[in-house]
């Protein structure tokens, strides 16, 4: 009895460090839709390495150009902040760069 118990616990445990894996994955986690006049407001970043997050302009042809950019630390970064360069008139993208990848893309639509 006392083996099959300590058995189930062992099981248990393994199952759930294997799902707050899943939960560690690159991620930004942003109000969709939000006025741009200054900066872009994320709520959480969530990324595996350090990196930056980049905000570009958001056209017919796909990412345009470089807006704005932030630091983030590897794990959680909260209430992160973006400064654009200029008043922006349409939407944007916001990419997790973490190295060479993009880790973790976001739209946000631009709204008066």
């Amino acid at each position: 009895m006392f083996n099959s118990t300590v058995k189930t616990l062992v099981a248990a445990a393994v199952l759930v460090g294997a799902g707050s894996t899943a939960f560690a994955s690159d991620h930004i986690f942003a109000n969709p839709n939000q006025n741009l006049k200054s900066y872009v407001s994320l709520d959480l970043v969530r990324a595996t390495s350090a990196g930056t997050v980049d905000v570009y302009e958001l056209n017919a042809d796909g990412r345009g150009e470089l807006l704005g950019s932030a630091a983030v630390h590897a794990g959680a970064n909260t209430n992160v902040k973006v400064q654009l360069k200029n008043n922006i008139s349409q939407d944007v993208v916001a990419v997790l760069n973490t190295g060479s990848v993009d880790a973790a893309l976001e739209e946000i639509a631009r709204i008066d």
